[in-house]
């Protein structure tokens, strides 16, 4: 009588897949942008200084949408995420002509909740922010005179909104926050994005995700 064949061995793959839920999971950061170039920015952000640390989960909203937009999309945003997901929830726009909006983002921000509320506002425009990657000092006051200053200090290739960030310009964070700190050293005592032009808050947006990303000390 043959010998009976041993059936084949399932080699499992189950203790390396476990080894993967040993990772901390990614800090959820909610996300309420402007436009697409706000939003451009911040994934080139998570992908070149962070190296994809973050779990950033953008609301849906329209283009260059207004600040009392914002708020009820990141609002709404939480709701789905469920308010102690998140580790923070941030709006990022410029000024432009959300000064009447001004209550309902303070309304918004004193709210009681599991997870950092905040807003990075910029003067006029987003490219102020930019300019400060490439120059000491962003000198324009008017969002169309900023973005020609952009174009004029751009390092390599053309400055386009909505653009892909490249990599080089994501290793000039930490200057570009120096020069801003050294640059709001000169304004008047109390002076914020509201009543002062060219202004940024986006330092203090790195400041932060830099505390809560372990990968970015490593």
């Amino acid at each position: 009588m043959g010998k009976k064949k041993q059936a084949p061995t399932r080699h499992s793959s189950r203790g390396k897949r476990g080894k993967s839920f040993d990772k901390a999971p990614r800090p959820v950061v909610i996300l309420a942008v402007e436009g697409a170039t706000e939003r451009e920015y911040l994934k080139a952000l998570n992908q070149w200084r962070y190296r994809g640390a973050f779990a950033f989960d953008f609301c849906r909203n329209r283009d260059k949408s207004s600040l009392k937009n914002l708020i009820v999309s990141i609002k709404r945003k939480a709701d789905d995420v469920g308010r102690d997901s998140a580790a923070g929830a941030w709006i990022v726009c410029d000024v432009d002509d959300n000064a009447p909006h001004i209550h309902d983002l303070e309304n918004w921000l004193a709210g009681v909740s599991g997870y950092l509320r905040a807003v990075a506002l910029s003067n006029p425009c987003i490219e102020a922010w930019f300019v400060y990657h490439c120059a000491d000092v962003c000198s324009s006051r008017t969002a169309s005179a900023v973005v020609e200053e952009l174009l004029s200090k751009w390092e390599r290739g053309a400055y386009e909104k909505a653009m892909e960030i490249p990599q080089w310009f994501i290793e000039g964070t930490d200057a570009a926050c120096s020069q801003v700190k050294h640059r709001r050293a000169s304004f008047e005592k109390g002076a914020t994005a509201w009543d002062e032009a060219p202004w940024t808050d986006m330092p203090e947006l790195i400041a932060w995700l830099d505390q809560l990303s372990p990968r970015h000390s490593e």
